[in-house]
């Protein structure tokens, strides 16, 4: 059963930001905090800021989280580039932060972060009750430490997480071996990896093998998911074209399949493209740019990539 979205207005958050729209989309994002791996951690700073006042302490709670993805979440009626420009306006107010991928300068996916200190001292100050949010701080039994890691596995009944991800402080870098003679589950996949702390071929064979009728990787496969992974695109964003390569796929006949990697990086590398059309749209209407020397890198990447051809399949 598909489950109803909500998008709450709430006085408070109007009278904070001084339009509803503003008021909404921030709710929203606040009722994210919960939602986050690093919730606890971020609670944790949060309150430490409150009580110490330290200002430019944002190491935890950020999150990424496309304009199209919350436009349909707030159900605003807006287009996503207008979801940009409020969020924009809420990033000038304080009430969140905002930035690049601090680690990998290629992801133009834009990250946030919630001011909540400065949420909570604003309504305090317009005489609004406070309860609410000092209580989103308080830290539960099952919130993460600040020496702590997560499992992959909390939260995993909410499928918005996909959507709304904590981005990990640190990864690690693991190398098992990688075993081509048997294809894993979609379950595995979902619920048993940590897609951050992975090795990426490991990653990327696994899906592609769980997704297709092959049991095995091709030397190939093996070379196409090698130009795939030199690209260091992040794993969340690699599992993602994966999968919509296979669900996009449109069969002409019942034997009609995926049949090597080579059509799956193709698909990857089209996608990146159109994303990176998509972020120089976004700059052009928001006029918040995002600096880093990725383009030079990727323009060139992207056309030693070559086109989608039937033999690739």
């Amino acid at each position: 059963m598909q489950k109803i979205k909500k998008a709450v207005i709430r006085e408070d958050l109007m009278a904070l930001t001084g339009r509803m729209e503003e008021a909404v989309i921030l709710g929203q994002l606040i009722y994210w905090i919960d939602r986050m791996k690093d919730a606890g951690k971020y609670k944790l700073e949060e309150r430490e800021r409150l009580d110490n006042h330290l200002a430019d302490s944002f190491k935890y709670g950020w999150i990424y989280k496309k304009a199209e993805e919350l436009a349909e979440e707030v159900m605003l009626g807006v287009s996503p580039n207008t979801i940009r420009k409020y969020l924009g306006n809420i990033v000038e107010k304080n009430y969140v932060k905002r930035r690049n991928n601090p680690r990998y300068k290629w992801d133009k996916t834009l990250q946030y972060r919630v001011n909540l200190v400065k949420v909570i001292l604003d309504l305090s100050n317009l005489g609004f009750p406070i309860d609410e949010y000092n209580q989103l701080l308080r830290m539960e039994e099952n919130d993460v430490s600040s020496k702590q890691t997560v499992s992959p596995n909390v939260e995993k009944s909410d499928s918005k997480l996909n959507d709304c991800t904590a981005i990990p402080e640190i990864t690690t870098e693991i190398t098992p071996k990688i075993n081509t003679e048997t294809s894993s589950s979609s379950e595995w996949i979902e619920d048993d990896i940590n897609i951050y702390d992975s090795n990426q071929f490991e990653l990327i064979s696994k899906t592609y093998l769980s997704l297709s009728k092959n049991k095995q990787l091709s030397s190939n496969d093996q070379i196409a998911i090698k130009n795939v992974v030199d690209e260091n695109w992040e794993n969340h964003q690699v599992i993602s074209w994966i999968k919509d390569c296979f669900n996009n796929f449109k069969p002409k006949h019942k034997l009609d399949n995926i049949r090597t990697f080579q059509y799956v990086a193709n698909y990857i590398f089209d996608q990146a493209y159109k994303y990176q059309q998509e972020v120089l749209e976004d700059e052009q209407t928001t006029g918040y740019i995002a600096q880093d020397e990725y383009f030079q890198r990727y323009s060139s990447a992207i056309q030693e990539a070559g086109e989608i051809n039937e033999g690739d399949r």
